[in-house]
């Protein structure tokens, strides 16, 4: 079944005050994605950098007394329940899980990555990152009784401007019987795609994506990393898709030292490329859930005009559900590429 990538071309015409009101043009393009239809706009600010934002002050006065630091963690933080983890707490290399005080769900924890306070996106390691995953995955493993009918979700919301309260870095983890509108439309899109075409929706999207190239920035032994067709941030999305598997119950060791290197590389890349927030979340499917394969999903976030904190989700955003990108996928995908083949070789 061959895999659709929609686009619609449009040119806005106008009388440019800064050419003597010329008649000027601009063009933009609509997309749809594939499996959901969902739509978004790709809106050419020609030249574009993330316009740069100093977090100088926030991070040193957020340093103060941070319930995060390790001075603190095992004082200023809540305990589970004994009757579910008994340790209080878990840990694993520099990584320490809690309940979370602002729970999204029964089972809502918290892991911090590292010791350090703060660190850019250039300054991660693949193993914060690796021994963080798997200690949300060991709490999950904890908590949910019926992997067939819970979601094992874990986020990260990185600096202030994806939603993050705390500088210092840490991820949310939660089990759920729902997985939020967003997966759940994957997922019942990809169980139509299978019903209607008795075909894997991801194994034709891969194979589509992988035979095109434009998208597509790095094949792994374990996982597919490309950017997103329609994506979620202004900068675009960047996804890992990790065939056959639905959950992060079924990475084994080296599926997760792959996955956590390849993200640490692309965290590497956006900072070097002035990206200072960002979110990314494992999207999975419960277990046994064959339709859909798991996935991270990485959405660089910003304020669009740092001098007046505005934000990158107007109304098309927050309202219409609309995305909007403001660079094409298919340019970062290129020079995200470039920066994991360099980093490889």
């Amino acid at each position: 079944m061959a895999i659709e990538f929609k686009k619609e071309d449009k040119t806005a015409v106008f009388l440019n005050p800064f050419t003597n009101f010329e008649r000027a043009e601009a063009k933009c393009q609509l997309r749809r994605d594939p499996l959901t239809g969902r739509t978004g706009r790709l809106a050419h600010f020609v030249g574009f950098s993330p316009p740069a934002a100093d977090f100088a002050g926030i991070i040193e006065k957020s340093r103060e007394n941070c319930p995060f630091c390790p001075e603190n963690v095992f004082s200023l933080t809540p305990q589970f329940d004994p009757d579910q983890i008994p340790e209080g707490r878990l840990e694993y290399g520099e990584s320490v899980l809690f309940p979370n005080l602002l729970p999204y769900d029964a089972h809502s924890g918290l892991a911090v990555l590292c010791r350090s306070h703060f660190k850019t996106l250039s300054e991660f390691s693949p193993k914060i990152i690796e021994d963080a995953v798997i200690n949300c995955r060991n709490y999950l493993d904890r908590v949910i009784a019926d992997k067939k009918t819970t979601y094992g979700l874990v986020t990260w919301n990185y600096m202030p401007a994806a939603g993050s309260s705390q500088v210092h870095p840490h991820f949310q983890v939660y089990a759920t019987e729902t997985p939020g509108n967003f997966l759940g439309q994957m997922i019942d899109a990809s169980r139509n795609y299978r019903q209607s075409h008795n075909r894997t929706y991801w194994e034709d999207y891969l194979e589509a994506e992988i035979k095109n190239q434009q998208r597509l920035i790095h094949q792994g032994q374990q996982s597919v990393w490309l950017t997103d067709f329609v994506s979620l941030s202004p900068l675009t999305d960047v996804i890992g898709i990790f065939p056959g598997k639905q959950t992060l119950f079924d990475l084994d060791k080296a599926a997760v030292e792959e996955g956590a290197a390849i993200i640490n590389a692309i965290l590497d890349c956006l900072g070097q490329q002035g990206v200072y927030s960002l979110n990314l979340a494992w999207l999975p499917a419960a277990a046994g859930m064959e339709d859909h394969w798991l996935q991270v999903r990485i959405s660089p976030r910003l304020y669009l005009a740092p001098n007046v904190w505005c934000t990158d989700t107007p109304s098309l955003v927050s309202q219409y559900q609309e995305s909007f990108m403001i660079r094409a996928p298919e340019e970062v995908a290129g020079e995200i590429k470039r920066f994991v083949q360099h980093r490889s070789s």
